[in-house]
């Protein structure tokens, strides 16, 4: 489904002697959430051996849940929390919202919060209420480390995260066919349920980096 390097994202927490960060599923229903089962592997980069110029299709699994071969270029952006933003700060921030989106059409939920899409680090861009797994080990609280989302924007949020190279040259992303729309919003080919997506976290602490995965996909 994706792999990271440590040259390339060095701020994952690799563990030592690991530079690569690979992210597979299983294509088919689980019953924790009714999607794909993901499962995290850090490699040695250093140790791979011949690559398949084709990786075989597993058989009989949903088209949505097989994503289309891309290659990535990371980017890095600052975002802040949405649902997670404490809700006493929140209530306190409000008139400053309200008066930055009237004064400039920009809403802060939408649009200056969090990045959605397919993403490593910064705050999940929940599609329902938050839900932070607790470590089984130390019982902390886990770090987000990566989101698998079915789009990489909605129709607000293409605002502020559609990429400059997909933007079309006049009239808006929302103007375009929607095969074409279909395809710079879902590069990868993935849907997962109505539009959710399949978080992970890790527990630096714990030797290891144990990791659990959430889905918010109904």
């Amino acid at each position: 489904m994706l792999q990271l390097f440590a040259a390339d994202v060095p701020e994952l927490p690799f563990p030592a002697g690991k530079d690569v960060l690979q992210l597979l599923w299983c294509p088919f229903d689980h019953e924790a959430g009714y999607v794909p089962r993901p499962e995290l592997f850090w490699q040695d980069g250093s140790m791979r051996g011949p690559v398949l110029s084709a990786p075989p299709r597993p058989e009989g699994a949903r088209e949505e849940y097989l994503p289309d071969p891309c290659v990535l270029h990371p980017e890095r952006v600052v975002e802040y929390p949405n649902w997670d933003l404490p809700e006493e700060l929140a209530d306190e921030l409000e008139e400053r919202f309200e008066e930055l989106e009237d004064g400039t059409e920009w809403s802060y939920w939408a649009h200056l919060s969090v990045a959605p899409g397919i993403k490593v680090g910064g705050y999940p861009s929940w599609t329902q209420e938050p839900f932070w797994p607790s470590c089984t080990r130390c019982g902390r609280r886990m770090d987000h480390l990566l989101t698998v989302k079915s789009a990489e924007f909605d129709g607000e949020s293409w605002k502020a995260w559609l990429p400059i190279e997909d933007a079309p040259a006049s009239g808006t992303v929302l103007d375009l066919p929607y095969e074409e729309r279909r395809r710079i919003q879902r590069a990868p080919g993935v849907m997962l349920g109505d539009m959710g997506g399949i978080y992970l976290f890790v527990c630096p602490q714990c030797p290891g980096l144990p990791y659990a995965y959430h889905s918010d996909c109904s």
